[in-house]
């Protein structure tokens, strides 16, 4: 038996389950269709009712305490009037959820489709609202997300992970020892810079495709990984999207929308757009570490069409800053040159 058919069964088994036990859901499924999914290793299944559909997700057992995660912000964001699916059933044992069904439109796919900047800007900016709201949610100690931080450690492992993965796994580079330190030793300023600023609530994954549209309304999705990180790591994860390029005009009018209104920045509009910058580095270096990585491990090379448009973005921001020529030589010169 494949795969997909037994959890098809574990499926049905549970849905069914779920029929019994809670009151007013007494449907039967009638269908259950594998959905694509994203990067995630969590598994999609629509569950077709004569009435209505739903969402499963399964994840693997072994992801029991971030399954528990996933549950603690869900409740916080749903608290603090974020907009999420609605969780009708779970076993966190098996790794099932039973989620709403957001439909397949993702903001991606919604404004990949509109040729009007002014309509682009009004969508961004309710996302954007979205934002104000998780940054505003304060840290609760007793929790996963509210201990864990893009600190310097965490920021420089993900830089480390995308040497090893883009670097010398997938564009076949060895870098001598000079160009080890080199790379250790500015990554490593950039992210001092960083690591030493306050920290917000971050979504952690916030880009068009963790955006569902629901009848025209934004909805957040893959918010389990939540955790503390500076007010632009979560900012520059949606306006400097790898998927989706916007005009350089909406996005400085978004920044100034966020700063707006975040309240309590303690930040000059300097110290924000340089941050900005160099968070953007950083994000834009991991994001390319990670497509590298899933068409390594998986197999999956959807998103390798990506790095093109990444690296430029790359280029362009790092080349804004004279101090950091040798890191730009570095990895502009190994791109181009494989």
């Amino acid at each position: 038996m494949r795969p997909e058919d037994s959890e098809r069964i574990l499926i049905e088994e549970l849905f069914e389950n779920t029929r019994t036990r809670i009151e007013n859901f007494d449907v039967e499924a009638r269908e259950i269709v594998a959905l694509t999914g994203d990067a995630s290793t969590r598994r999609y299944y629509r569950v077709v009712t004569d009435s209505n559909s739903y969402v499963s997700c399964l994840s693997e057992p072994r992801k029991e305490d971030n399954d528990s995660d996933f549950l603690n912000v869900y409740n916080v964001f749903e608290m603090q009037g974020v907009r999420v699916p609605k969780i009708h059933d779970h076993n966190i044992k098996k790794g099932y959820f039973l989620q709403e069904d957001l439909g397949n439109i993702t903001l991606l796919s919604h404004v990949s489709l509109i040729q009007d900047e002014n309509e682009i800007y009004e969508t961004y900016k309710k996302i954007i609202n979205i934002l104000i709201k998780i940054h505003s949610i304060p840290a609760d100690k007793d929790y996963s997300w509210g201990k864990l931080k893009f600190d310097h450690e965490k920021l420089m492992f993900e830089m480390n992970f995308t040497r090893e993965h883009f670097l010398k796994s997938f564009l076949k580079v060895e870098l001598t020892n000079e160009e080890e330190e080199l790379y250790e030793k500015q990554f490593g300023q950039i992210i001092e810079e960083l690591s030493k600023e306050d920290m917000v609530l971050c979504h952690r994954d916030f880009h068009s495709r963790n955006i569902m549209m629901k009848n025209g309304e934004p909805v957040v999705i893959d918010f389990q990984d939540a955790r503390q990180g500076i007010a632009q790591y979560d900012l520059v994860s949606m306006l400097e999207d790898c998927y989706f390029q916007l005009s350089p005009k909406n996005i400085k009018k978004l920044k100034s929308y966020y700063i707006e209104n975040i309240g309590n920045l303690n930040q000059s509009r300097e110290e924000f757009e340089r941050l900005y910058d160099l968070m953007t580095i950083q994000r834009i270096f991991k994001a390319i570490g990670s497509f590298a990585y899933i068409n390594e491990d998986r197999g999956d090379s959807r998103y390798l069409k990506y790095i093109g448009f990444a690296m430029e973005k790359l280029r362009n921001k790092l080349k804004k800053y004279p101090e950091y020529r040798g890191l730009f030589n570095l990895i502009m010169g190994k791109y181009y040159e494989s």
